[in-house]
């Protein structure tokens, strides 16, 4: 890669490259603008016959950075492995146990630390099942209406509007004309307690299964709700669940067999990455780079890349 600043651009190489690039991807003016961050007429007088009447440095050195940028996401996919997509581990087979109750119209609830596959289960689950759905929060999501918006984009709702009334109406006739209907509502833990409220009040008049899928936290919320509160009242109708603060060690040999590692002391290592906080999830960040890195040096991927990888990730050392 080169720093346009140290090494000068040839405007008219990056003229014709750009005339090119755009006669080879049909992207229109508009389009190329926004990806290389110049203005839509700005770009096309650069690209024309008679130029651009402004300094035409400054945009030629950014035509420049964006094909360096398509060079490197060009080697990046050639390099990146195809990381495994689901696979079932003892912790997401008993997250679809515990999911499969809840399409009976129960109310379930896994509380669960980061990188153990809660969300990936809560996917694959929905992808398998009809009439399963499932509704991301965010601290953007917590209040009622906006937790509404969500799930009723979950359920197909294309730009819902309308009041806190008039939305719950809406998901309780969508839910009520289902044949055993799902809602998982994943990252639980960003919901106030009068979404929480209203959630609870369409399992009531809908009998829906409800799963909430959160982390740890979400379940001393609602244990330690007092007795009037919302949180108390949904958890008094809990009818199942799963708590697990970190992946089992089976979860993780679980993992090592889906990228093909049966190496002992490959998977010893991994059980101890495993095991700090980011679960499978650094587990599979870390697999990924090892093997971008084994490739670069032509070679079969071996513990010293994951260990490589494992520094580049993590100011945290692993001991052997």
């Amino acid at each position: 890669m080169n720093d346009p600043t140290v090494t000068p651009v040839d405007i008219l190489e990056q003229k014709n490259w750009l005339k090119d690039f755009r006669s080879q991807t049909g992207a229109s003016w508009s389009e190329l603008g926004k990806r290389i961050g110049i203005p839509q007429s700005t770009l096309a007088a650069f690209g024309s016959e008679k130029g651009y009447g402004g300094p035409e440095q400054p945009l030629a050195d950014k035509i420049f950075r964006y094909r360096q940028l398509l060079v490197t996401q060009a080697s990046i996919e050639v390099e990146a492995p195809e990381t495994p997509g689901y696979f079932e581990t003892p912790t997401s087979k008993q997250l679809n146990q515990v999911l499969a109750y809840g399409q009976r119209g129960k109310i379930v609830l896994a509380a669960m630390g980061p990188g153990t596959g809660k969300t990936m289960t809560a996917k694959h689950f929905a992808a398998c099942y009809a009439n399963v759905f499932v509704a991301t929060m965010a601290p953007s999501t917590a209040g009622v209406n906006t937790m509404q918006i969500e799930v009723l984009e979950a359920l197909g709702e294309k730009n819902p509007v309308g009041t806190p009334q008039k939305l719950s109406r809406r998901i309780r006739e969508l839910l009520d004309g289902l044949g055993k209907p799902m809602l998982i509502i994943d990252e639980a833990q960003h919901l106030s307690e009068k979404s929480i409220e209203e959630i609870r009040s369409w399992h009531d008049a809908v009998g829906c299964g409800i799963a909430l899928f959160g982390n740890v936290g979400v379940l001393q919320r609602l244990e330690g709700g007092n007795r009037a509160s919302a949180f108390a009242q949904l958890y008094s109708r809990v009818s199942l669940k799963v708590v697990r603060p970190l992946p089992l060690i089976a979860d993780i040999d679980a993992l090592a067999e889906a990228w093909g590692m049966f190496d002992e002391p490959v998977t010893i290592y991994l059980h101890k990455i495993g095991m700090l906080p980011g679960g499978l999830r650094g587990l599979t960040m870390t697999l990924e780079l090892a093997s971008m890195l084994a490739a670069a040096d032509r070679k079969v991927l071996a513990l010293d890349h994951i260990k490589d990888a494992w520094a580049q990730l993590s100011s945290r050392t692993v001991s052997m």
